[in-house]
């Protein structure tokens, strides 16, 4: 499992990680939650988590269960850190493959899906998040008008929102001096380029926007727990509403909710009722 996910013996992205976390963890969060700690006692952490995951990686071949070990007290720091509010992609990252390691296939689904939202497309993250996507006992893939979307529009799905804001701020940029160019210049040529840039500005903008309102309107999760009976309403007493249960690392939308209840919708459009607990929230 660690070596086919590029972790085991590969602690280099988790390394790469440290020093931006490092500089990121000190400072005041964007939203923090409650922060307890003092920034040495959050570099502490960090640092003895970080040192507990290379440990894990080291041992993963030799002696596992002391990697296992290790990898749970990575996690405990790491979640300390987060508990504490801290919010960035790397801690999220590092999180994820730390709970890949022990085998928590949703927990680090959610935590990668956590991490992508807040970094510039990181290679080494899509290819640890297909991986554990791999993992999943379930294979739901999306069915009707959500796979048609994912089709059309697979730059959309496959790509950061930091990307694409990235590229829309470009295209922008460029369209304006193209347009001043040639009104400067009177050449057409640069008109027709602005013409041909334009498009591009407004697609990457209307992801950009789009994908904001998504997350201020839409909540999504992913299952963390086994053998989960998904019911037709929100109590023990209502009846199944599948003949098979449910298993870690499902992705879903949320559609309604009640004291201790999810409601969620699968990728392939069914829905259901799970426990609160039984899952987490990105």
């Amino acid at each position: 499992m660690t070596e086919a996910c590029g972790l085991s013996g590969r602690p280099a992205p988790l390394t790469r990680a440290v020093s931006i976390i490092a500089m990121m963890v000190i400072v005041v969060v964007a939203h923090p939650v409650r922060a307890a700690m003092s920034d040495q006692q959050r570099r502490a952490v960090l640092d003895k988590a970080t040192r507990a995951y290379d440990s894990g990686a080291s041992l993963i071949r030799s002696q596992p269960d002391r990697a296992m070990a290790s990898f749970e007290e990575a996690i405990e720091g790491y979640e300390s850190l987060i508990a504490d509010g801290v919010r960035n992609g790397r801690l999220y990252y590092n999180l994820g493959n730390a709970y890949l390691q022990v085998g928590h296939v949703g927990k680090a689904i959610v935590n990668y899906r956590r991490a992508k939202r807040l970094l510039y497309g990181d290679p080494q993250l899509e290819h640890n998040l297909d991986y554990a996507r791999s993992l999943r006992s379930d294979k739901i893939a999306a069915a009707g008008e959500r796979a048609f979307l994912r089709t059309a529009f697979f730059w959309h799905y496959n790509t950061s929102t930091a990307a694409r804001l990235a590229v829309a701020v470009g295209a922008y940029v460029v369209f304006w001096l193209m347009l001043i160019a040639g009104m400067l210049t009177r050449a057409s040529g640069w008109r027709v380029a602005a013409l041909v840039v334009l498009p591009i500005w407004l697609a990457a903008g209307a992801s950009v926007t789009t994908d904001l309102v998504h997350r201020a309107t839409v909540r999504e999760g992913v299952t963390t727990s086994s053998k989960i009976v998904v019911r037709k309403g929100n109590g023990e007493g209502y009846e199944p509403q599948f003949a098979e249960q449910l298993h870690e690392g499902v992705e879903f939308v949320v559609i309604d909710q009640r004291p201790g209840w999810y409601k969620i919708e699968l990728p392939d459009g069914s829905s259901g009722w799970i426990k609160r607990g039984q899952a987490e929230l990105i």
